[in-house]
């Protein structure tokens, strides 16, 4: 596990868990790459309760080499029912999509 800073990342804000979760752009790399853990806050409560946002890639092969982060954020990609964040290494780009919130 690594951790590294997206600002691009920071202030952005997705919906789970019938919350708003606003990101601070602090991001965790875990399990050899498949999965991404991003610090987050809610941002329709007045507590200010933290969590961290948990996105995976499933069984598919890693992306980010947790030694070796560098600033590989795209963007954040929403459809119907998932949201994910797109990591862009040369010639491919990998998504993580939103799995679960672990509550502080």
């Amino acid at each position: 596990m690594d951790e590294t800073m997206w600002p691009e990342l920071e202030g952005s804000e997705l919906s789970f868990s019938d919350n708003s979760w606003e990101l601070t752009g602090t991001i965790e790399v875990r399990n050899d790459g498949r999965r991404l853990a991003a610090e987050a806050v809610i941002a329709d409560d007045n507590r200010h309760e933290t969590g961290t946002l948990v996105f995976t890639r499933g069984a598919k092969p890693p992306s980010l080499n947790p030694g070796n982060l560098g600033g590989h954020f795209d963007r954040i990609e929403r459809t119907k029912r998932n949201q994910f964040i797109v990591v862009k290494k040369t010639g491919r780009n990998y998504r993580y999509r939103l799995a679960r919130v672990e509550r502080s």
